[in-house]
Formats: structure tokens, sequence, C-alpha cells
């Protein structure tokens, strides 16, 4: 009887493992997950907070089409011109909701970023964009291919 009751026990524990640690794979981020995010991140923090045309372009795939809130679409060479000489202040800016899309080599993230946009004016614009980027391997590094950026209500 003692015996019956210690396999079944074991087998309750091994049961017990085996839910946990598929909730703990299921919650951890892939590779891929993780370097996108972060190279989400450092895009905002290139074109938001240190508008860093440099940093910028290594972020950047070769053929790039960046879409602006505003419906104004730039190559390559015209969204690093805009990120040097944008004279805006930006500040609580804020990523939220990141959701991934991969496959293989290509990922699209989409998520919310708020905050706001203080203009050479002095006016400030409060921020709620809804962005999309499609990420692609480019000589083994994610490099954003496309962007398109909405208002949000």
């Amino acid at each position: 009887m003692q015996l019956l009751i210690i396999n079944n026990m074991k087998k309750y524990i091994l049961i017990l493992c085996s839910v946990m640690l598929g909730l703990a794979s299921a919650n951890a981020q892939t590779k891929t997950e993780k370097e996108v995010t972060a190279k989400v991140n450092a895009i905002h923090k290139a074109i938001f907070l240190d508008k860093d045309s440099a940093s910028l372009n290594k972020l950047l795939a070769k053929e790039i089409t960046y879409g602006h809130s505003g419906a104004k679409i730039t190559n390559r060479q015209q969204t690093l011109e805009d990120v040097g000489g944008n004279k805006s202040v930006y500040t609580d800016i804020e990523i939220k909701d990141i959701k991934l899309v991969i496959n293989g080599n290509t990922v699209v993230s989409r998520y919310v970023l708020t905050g706001t946009e203080t203009k050479e004016d002095g006016k400030a614009v409060h921020l709620n964009l809804g962005i999309m980027m499609v990420w692609i391997k480019e000589k083994g590094e994610w490099k954003m291919m496309a962007r398109q950026a909405n208002k949000l209500s």
C-alpha cells in the first residue's frame, strides 16, 4: 500500500514539474524575440532621444521605406537627414504592447508608442501612435526594412 502511494506521489510530482516547465518555457523569449525587441528600442532611442543618425544608420536595411504618422514616406537618406535635423524635443516616450510575428528571416513588430513631442515653436503634441516595422536579416543582423506609423485616437 505504501509503495502504491509513493508511486502515485512520484507521478503527481513529475506531472507538476512538467507543467511548471512548460509554463516557464512558454513565457521565455526566443533569441530572435530578444534581438528584435532590443532593436526596436534602439531605433526609438536613436530617433527620439539621441537623434543619432549614425546609430540609426546601423539599424536600417539597405532598402528601407519609412512611413511617418503624417503620411510622409521617406527613403534611407531622407530618414537619416530627418533624424539629424529634427529640432523637436521628445519626452515620456514609452513603447507598449510589443507583439512580434516571426517567419524565418523576417519579423513584423507591432506596438504602441506614446509620449510628447515639443516642436521647435514650443507647441507640445501628445503622441499616441500605432507602429509596425518589418525586420529582415542582412549579413546576420536584424535590420529595419519598413516602418509605418499611424495616429491612434
